[in-house]
C-alpha cells in the first residue's frame, strides 16, 4: 500500500514525456514504482487510461490493466460491498431493498436526526415555505425610514444594527446587504402591517418563533424598540400604506403546458385570491370588465 500511495504522489513531469514526433506519452505509476525497468510509455489517450476529475491531469495515474486488476482484487477481499455497489447502479427490486435497509440503518444510528438539526438544513427547509411580502418599493422604503435611530441611520428593528454595518456573505465575498423583509407574525399577512426591517442574524434567529416569546429572551431586547415595533404594526403602518384598485390583472404561468394566462384578482384587506375569471384569449374582455368595475 505504501508503494501505491507514493505512486499517486508522483509529479506530473515524472510520469509524462514528449517524443520527438510531438506525441505526449504517459507511464503507469504502479509499474513505475514496482518495476521501473518494465514500465512502458503509453500514449496519453482514453484508450489506455481512465478519465478523472483532477484539474492538473485529466487522466488517472494507473493504466486500465492495473486499474482492472486492483478492482478485481478489492472485489475478492470485499464481496459484500462489491455486491452493494453493483446493485445500487440498478433500479431493480433488490437494489431498492438494499437502499431501504441503508436508510433504516441510518435512522437507527441517529444520523438522520443529527442531519435534520443542522442549521443549513433547517434554513433550506424553511426557505421552501418562505412567503414574500406584497408591498411596493415606496412602502418598503418608508418602513426602513420609520426605524431610524437617533443619528438618522436606518437600523434593524430588533437589535438596532445599522445598515452600513450589515455585512453579508455572497458567493464567498463580504458585501453590504439590504435588510430582510421580516414577518413579525410568521402565520400572519404579507402586507405592510406584518413587515419589519431585520438584519441577517435576527432574521435567522427568529425563524418561526412567536414575536413576544423570542424577543424578550434576547440580550439586545429594549422596551423602547419593543414599543416602536408594536406601534408600527398596529397604528403607524396605516400612514404609509398605498391605496390600490379593488381589482387587478395578474399574469401567471400554467405548470402543465408552460403557457401564460391572465387572471382577475380581487384585492381585499389581506390581498387574498378570490377567483379566476379569464385566460389569455379573454384578456380584452377582462380589461373592459376591470374598467367598468373601477368606474363604478
Amino acid at each position: 500500500m505504501a508503494g501505491i500511495k507514493n505512486a499517486i504522489i508522483q509529479t506530473y513531469e515524472e510520469c509524462h514525456r514528449v517524443t520527438e514526433g510531438g506525441e505526449l506519452q504517459k507511464r503507469c505509476s504502479i509499474h513505475n514504482i514496482f518495476s521501473p525497468e518494465e514500465s512502458p510509455w503509453l500514449p496519453c489517450t482514453d484508450e489506455y487510461f481512465y478519465k478523472t476529475k483532477n484539474k492538473t491531469d485529466v487522466l488517472g495515474a494507473w493504466c486500465k490493466k492495473c486499474s482492472i486488476k486492483k478492482s478485481k482484487e478489492w472485489a475478492i477481499k470485499n464481496p459484500e460491498q462489491e455486491q452493494i455497489l453493483r446493485l445500487r447502479k440498478r433500479k431493480t427490486p433488490i437494489a431498492l431493498e438494499y437502499k431501504k435497509k441503508a436508510r433504516l440503518k441510518a435512522r437507527k444510528s441517529g444520523y438522520k436526526r443529527e442531519y435534520d438539526r443542522r442549521p443549513e438544513v433547517k434554513a433550506r427547509k424553511y426557505g421552501n415555505k418562505h412567503r414574500n411580502h406584497d408591498i411596493t418599493e415606496r412602502e418598503w422604503t418608508s418602513c426602513k425610514d420609520y426605524f431610524k435611530d437617533k443619528d438618522g441611520d436606518r437600523c434593524c428593528a430588533y437589535c438596532g444594527k445599522k445598515i452600513q454595518n450589515h455585512w453579508v456573505t455572497y458567493n464567498g465575498l463580504l458585501i453590504l446587504g439590504d435588510f430582510h423583509k421580516e414577518h413579525k407574525d410568521d402565520k400572519g399577512a404579507n402586507d405592510l402591517r406584518n413587515c419589519l426591517p431585520s438584519c441577517e442574524s435576527c432574521n435567522s434567529q427568529k425563524w418561526t418563533f412567536p414575536f413576544e416569546e423570542w424577543y424578550r429572551e434576547q440580550e439586545f431586547f429594549t422596551q423602547e424598540r419593543y414599543n416602536k415595533i408594536v406601534k408600527w404594526c398596529t397604528e403607524d403602518y396605516k400612514l404609509y400604506i398605498e391605496t390600490r384598485p379593488p381589482y387587478r390583472i395578474i399574469k401567471k404561468k400554467n405548470k402543465e403546458n408552460n403557457k401564460f394566462h391572465h387572471e382577475l384578482w380581487s384585492v381585499d384587506e389581506l390581498r387574498n385570491f378570490v377567483e379566476c375569471l379569464a385566460i389569455d384569449e379573454k384578456k380584452k374582455e377582462l380589461e373592459i370588465l376591470l374598467n367598468e368595475l373601477v368606474s363604478t
